[in-house]
């Protein structure tokens, strides 16, 4: 198997990600607008069965998207000469971001675990303790899209991979992804402006990086002429 085929792979991996995080987001039932403690937990124990499907996804996804950072890395890395400028960065952003994506459905699997048992082992502290961390799971997976995004996109704009539009594309992504990031973080309880911020950061981070995927599968890179100069020359 030639590298064009195995570029064509990496970047595949991609969009399966995609449309394992998509499908992970579909299978739910709709919130309705949840918003306090009490209305999660019921939300948890009336949809147990699609909550952990949704977190099988989730942790199906997140395993097929380090395959795709891997290849980033690879092509980054030929792309800058040995400079390793962004292609580090992206790495550890998505080698970080798998990892916390991995991790943040932890609360999720136990609220939906508790949820099956007594009513009161879903009350008091525990359930909202849970309900905590699973927010500030997702605040940092938030803040780690933005810092992938970023890094891939100035990569991008640089002409380093894919194409610039797809580069200014992933910084928008970025700056949504840290405006929710920030907004999760600092929000104590659930609020429209926070959830409204995650489910677009959510959105806009699947549909770039199925994008990313298509183009990449389409063109490889090692198809694409080197990059005209390394990114430290002076």
């Amino acid at each position: 198997m030639n590298e064009r085929m195995w570029e064509r792979i990496g970047a595949a991996s991609g969009l399966l990600s995609a449309a394992l995080l998509a499908a992970a987001v579909l299978v739910l039932p709709s919130t309705g607008g949840v918003g306090s403690t009490a209305a999660m937990i019921r939300y948890f124990a009336d949809y147990s069965v699609q909550v952990r499907v949704s977190l099988l996804l989730v942790l199906l996804a997140m395993v097929v998207f380090l395959w795709f950072v891997g290849h980033l890395r690879h092509v980054l890395q030929r792309a800058e000469g040995g400079a390793e400028a962004f292609s580090p960065v992206v790495l550890g952003a998505g080698v970080a971001l798998s990892a916390v994506g991995l991790l943040s459905v932890v609360p999720g699997g136990a609220l939906a675990y508790l949820a099956q048992g007594p009513q009161s082992m879903m009350a008091g502290d525990v359930a909202r303790s849970l309900i905590g961390a699973r927010m500030f799971s997702g605040a940092a997976l938030e803040l780690l899209i933005a810092l992938f995004t970023g890094a891939a996109g100035l990569a991008m704009v640089r002409r380093e991979l894919a194409g610039r539009w797809l580069g200014w594309f992933g910084l928008a992504v970025a700056v949504i992804g840290l405006i929710a990031g920030v907004a999760t973080a600092m929000t104590i309880t659930v609020s429209t402006f926070a959830t409204v911020m995650s489910l677009l950061t959510f959105a806009t981070f699947v549909l770039w990086l199925a994008t990313a995927s298509v183009v990449m599968v389409v063109r490889p890179e090692v198809e694409r002429t080197p990059a005209e100069r390394s990114v430290f020359a002076h």
